[in-house]
């Protein structure tokens, strides 16, 4: 059995030296160059720091949570919170990431969900971030947001190569990867489903015909 203090580490010392090789590169133009440089190139440098620093934080804070989940002792703040507006921002944070992928929403209205805002939104974004992982970059990632009785089903496909149904458990445990290649620390799924799950709700994965993978995440619906 793995050293969960050791596999925190060693996730941190893999995935933080990408993020902190961008930002010392861009830092060390913009000081060595900065006169040299068009407006434009400065502005990409910025941008670069900017968006390799938010990866940097989004990662340190999806471990904390990792941790906090394994311990049991993540805090919960049960409220109604609107579908339509979790979806927006959600989808939104993904395209400041990752500008140059699609993305479509169909994010229901009139729709709320009894949950906790920020977790709810961490959770709902590692869900929008790992289908980007894993699919082309041709095909746009969709989020749907539909009512099913006493839960909101908030749905992410993607046109990846899937989740074989005998490694689906497998994809929700803590620093797993099924395709080491793909990149990524190996949390998302693991933080969406524990918060997911810590408000009362869950979320699974399904084939999306043709193709695709269909990441199902409930929470209990207000009304």
């Amino acid at each position: 059995m793995s050293d969960p203090c050791a596999d925190v580490l060693r996730v941190l010392g893999h995935e933080l030296r990408r993020p902190l090789t961008v930002i010392r590169g861009a830092s060390t133009l913009l000081i060595d160059d900065s006169d040299a440089l068009p407006p434009e190139s400065r502005t990409q440098m910025l941008s670069m720091i900017d968006r390799s620093a938010t990866e940097m934080s989004d990662l340190i804070d999806d471990v904390m949570i990792a941790v906090h989940l394994g311990i049991g002792d993540v805090q919960f703040t049960l409220e109604p919170v609107d579908v339509a507006a979790l979806v927006e921002e959600a989808v939104d944070a993904v395209r400041r990431e990752e500008p140059e992928r699609g993305l479509e929403i169909e994010p229901g209205t009139g729709l709320a969900v009894q949950a906790d805002r920020e977790h709810a939104l961490r959770a709902l974004r590692a869900l929008v971030l790992n289908a980007h992982r894993f699919s082309p970059s041709g095909p746009a990632v969709t989020v749907t947001a539909t009512p099913d009785g006493n839960v909101v089903r908030l749905v992410v496909l993607d046109r990846g190569p899937g989740v074989p149904a005998a490694q689906r458990d497998l994809a929700f445990e803590r620093f797993s990867r099924l395709d080491p290649n793909a990149g990524g620390a190996g949390l998302g799924l693991f933080v969406a489903r524990g918060l997911a799950r810590g408000m009362g709700g869950d979320v699974s994965l399904d084939d999306r015909e043709d193709g695709g993978t269909v990441a199902c995440f409930t929470l209990k619906r207000c009304g």
